[in-house]
């Protein structure tokens, strides 16, 4: 088994962080009254997907290495519609975006593919 690359603990790295983030930013679409859940909701949708996203890049991926790059790709448009929606202040989805093209990009690279499709667990 080869050692994980460094892009691949960069990018759950970074997939973590965006969870942690659309999770602040549930909290902040949060204001006590039923007519905010499916702000809140749309919110748990991304960091869902962030953490998806976070898994793919592990030491045993259970995806394909295209998968990973899908799943990033994701994360940029779940976190678009949210901060078009109105679920996330504009700074924040501007920050997920830039999360998610940094995990689209340690997703593409050869040697995160080659890990992944090497050490996959089915």
């Amino acid at each position: 088994m080869n050692a994980m690359p460094n892009t691949m603990k960069l990018g759950m790295a970074l997939a973590f962080v965006g969870a942690i983030v659309a999770f602040a930013a549930m909290a902040m679409a949060w204001d006590g009254t039923t007519d905010c859940a499916a702000l809140v909701g749309i919110d748990m949708a991304v960091a869902m997907i962030f953490f998806a996203t976070a898994g793919c890049f592990s030491a045993y991926s259970p995806v394909k290495g295209s998968t990973v790059v899908v799943l990033s790709a994701l994360t940029i448009a779940f976190s678009v519609i949210a901060t078009f929606y109105g679920g996330m202040e504009i700074y924040v989805g501007i920050l997920l975006v830039i999360l998610g093209a940094i995990c689209v990009f340690c997703g593409n690279l050869s040697s995160t593919k080659d890990y992944v499709d090497a050490n996959r667990v089915i």
